[in-house]
């Protein structure tokens, strides 16, 4: 009961950041023709999202005061944005693979919700409440906001067309939402380079977090085709804003791209010339998604551009994203078998100690 307890306690909201990453390698493994493997993911995300959101309604219940501190930290805060993200992308799930647009429906109009929730109250204590310096408060997880919003805009713009007489609505919300992530990425990454280029990082800090730099941009791709491919379909004002949407959308996949090679000089320097030894945690599932979105927005990329070539791409990506993922969840398992074989002997520790001292106390 105490190691439920515990386990709730310290629950990290980046641990939804699982149900990002196998979300979208699911997808992107149905948009190739990996279907059994798309459909076998797409299952597992259901039990883990249950999971995860479970553990995290629980926590809000047990220990507001400790979630109160967590949002109120500005390097934990724009975290809580990886619970908007799951929602979306586990909708999209539905939609893509299982054909079920009704639920991701009400996942979208949830995802909704909790975007407004967070999007207010971490922003707004930012605002108020945020002394730390720049080099010691923001990272490269602040770029979670952009990937909560732009997850909003993506599954919207799936979902439009099912909505029957309100298309049109739905589609320029999803493209409001499209605006707003673009606009945090520009302002936020802005930040960023000032604080990677100027202020020393260490080892330790970087590539998991900094991952997200590329899946943010990945996901606004993701955001962009889906509104270049619909907006054809809908007519009027939207095709006046076609070419606009297209060449941010270029702009942006191009950038990501740019991402890729400097986060891999990276790791080898964190990994290799560093020799920082290898520990799991749960933001390492920030790693996975980038992938795997990257994936999933080059295939959208090459269909609404026309240009096939760029599905090639996308073909040998998807083997990296499965090796990662593979990689990430063996050791999740094993750390999880290490914490609760860790708590068992423990456990087992100290009620000899306790067997003892009341043979002690006896004689």
């Amino acid at each position: 009961m105490s190691v439920m307890r515990d386990t709730i306690k310290t629950f990290h909201p980046a641990y939804f950041a699982m149900v990002m990453a196998t979300g979208i390698i699911s997808i992107a493994s149905n948009l190739l023709g990996f279907t059994v493997i798309a459909i076998g993911l797409f299952y597992l995300n259901i039990f883990t999202y249950a999971i995860i959101l479970t553990l995290q309604v629980t926590r809000l219940c047990m220990y507001w005061d400790l979630l109160l501190n967590d949002i109120s930290n500005s390097k934990m805060s724009l975290v809580f944005f990886t619970t908007v993200a799951s929602t979306n992308v586990l909708g999209a799930q539905f939609i893509s693979i299982a054909n079920c647009p009704k639920i991701a429906m009400g996942l979208w109009f949830f995802g909704i919700f909790l975007w407004t929730i967070v999007s207010l109250s971490t922003f707004s204590i930012l605002f108020i409440r945020c002394e730390e310096k720049l080099e010691t408060a923001i990272h490269g997880g602040w770029l979670i906001a952009t990937v909560g919003t732009q997850s909003v805009a993506v599954l919207g713009a799936m979902l439009a067309p099912k909505f029957v007489g309100y298309s049109s609505i739905v589609m320029f919300s999803s493209l409001a939402w499209w605006m707003i992530g673009s606009f945090l990425y520009i302002i936020l990454i802005t930040i960023l380079f000032h604080r990677l280029v100027f202020f020393k990082m260490p080892p330790d800090a970087l590539v998991p977090p900094y991952w997200i730099n590329m899946g943010a941009l990945a996901i606004t791709t993701m955001a962009g085709t889906l509104l270049c491919i619909n907006f054809p379909q809908l007519g009027g004002a939207f095709l006046d804003l076609l070419t606009f949407t297209k060449g941010f959308t270029l702009f942006f996949w191009s950038f990501g791209t740019w991402w890729l090679p400097l986060l891999i000089i990276l790791a080898i320097w964190k990994y290799g010339f560093h020799k920082v030894r290898f520990e799991y945690c749960p933001l390492y599932w920030s790693m996975v998604f980038p992938l795997g979105m990257y994936t999933a927005c080059t295939i959208k990329l090459s269909q609404a551009f026309h240009v096939r070539f760029l599905i090639n791409i996308s073909k040998c990506f998807i083997y990296i994203a499965f090796a990662t993922w593979s990689f990430i969840f063996v050791s999740m398992i094993i750390s999880i078998i290490k914490s609760i074989t860790k708590n068992r002997v423990a456990s087992v520790k100290r009620n000899i100690l306790h067997e003892k001292l009341l043979v002690r106390g006896i004689q």
